[in-house]
C-alpha cells in the first residue's frame, strides 16, 4: 500500500487552472513555471491525460526543451492527437506565468 502524500510537497494551483483540467496548454505551462521557479522541493500536480503524455521521457525533454510558446504549441498538437488547443491572449499568459514571461518564452 502506497503511503500518502504530504501536501507540502505540492505547490498550490491556481484554480482557474485547476478548473480546466482538459486544457493542455494550461497545464504544461502550469509545469514548466513550477520548473522554471527553481524551487526543487516542490511540484505541480497534473491531469491523468497529461501524464500520460510525459510518462514518455523524450516527449518530457521535447516539452522542456522548447524555446518558445510557438515550438511549445507544435509540440502539443503533434502529441495531443492532433486534438485542438485553446490558445490565450499574452497578457492573460504573462500574468498567470511570471517566470515564463520573464524568460520572454512567451513571446
Amino acid at each position: 500500500m502506497s503511503k500518502p502524500l504530504n501536501e507540502d510537497f505540492f505547490v498550490s494551483l491556481n484554480l482557474d487552472l485547476i478548473d480546466r483540467k482538459n486544457e493542455a496548454l494550461l497545464q504544461i505551462l502550469d509545469l514548466l513555471e513550477v520548473l522554471k521557479s527553481n524551487k526543487d522541493e516542490k511540484m505541480a500536480r497534473i491531469s491523468s491525460k497529461l501524464s500520460e503524455i510525459l510518462e514518455n521521457e523524450e516527449n518530457f525533454e521535447k516539452i522542456t526543451q522548447a524555446k518558445n510558446l510557438d515550438e511549445l504549441l507544435e509540440i502539443l498538437i503533434l502529441l495531443n492527437d492532433n486534438k485542438m488547443i485553446k490558445i490565450y491572449e499574452n497578457s492573460y499568459l504573462e500574468e498567470r506565468f511570471p517566470n515564463l514571461a520573464a524568460d520572454k518564452f512567451l513571446k
